[in-house]
């Protein structure tokens, strides 16, 4: 189902494993890029509401098929519930949105405790292993979208 109703398309497809394989080279150290993550750039703004909508949205439209599968159900429960108690259905879909949304949040508001705490910064042997780990996995992600 969640293909069948979140399927963005073929060209939908390679737009998303564009991007990816351009963060993954990113990652990688292969393409630098100077508005992702430049050190010496202080007239690009890397934060804001438009980088966050923009980062949900492509992410979204990549992720979507594989959420859908789980939000339908909920929907579906909601639509049905709310039919008779409209405040208890708005509930239900609160509380979905809240525990769907509330990890992704966790992670992104802990990572610079978790630095702290690790005691990484972008030079660090540990951060630069991830970061070379999540570009290679990026890309498959891409490779992925783009057999698929």
């Amino acid at each position: 189902m969640g293909r069948m109703l979140g399927d963005i398309g073929a060209w939908g497809n390679y737009f998303v494993a564009a991007i990816f394989v351009f963060v993954g080279l990113h990652l990688l150290g292969v393409v630098p890029f100077p508005f992702m993550g430049g050190v010496n750039q202080p007239n690009i703004k890397r934060k804001g509401l438009l980088a966050a909508f923009l980062l949900g949205l492509i992410f979204g439209i990549a992720l979507g098929p594989c959420t859908f599968a789980y939000m339908a159900p909920v929907i579906a429960v909601t639509l049905s519930v709310a039919s008779t108690k409209l405040f208890y259905g708005i509930l239900l879909l609160l509380a979905y949105g809240l525990g769907h949304c509330s990890v992704i949040v966790a992670a992104g508001t802990s990572t610079e405790a978790v630095e702290n705490y690790l005691k990484w910064n972008e030079r660090s042997k540990g951060i630069v292993i991830i970061k070379k780990l999540c570009g290679i996995l990026i890309i498959i992600a891409a490779a992925y979208f783009i057999l698929r």
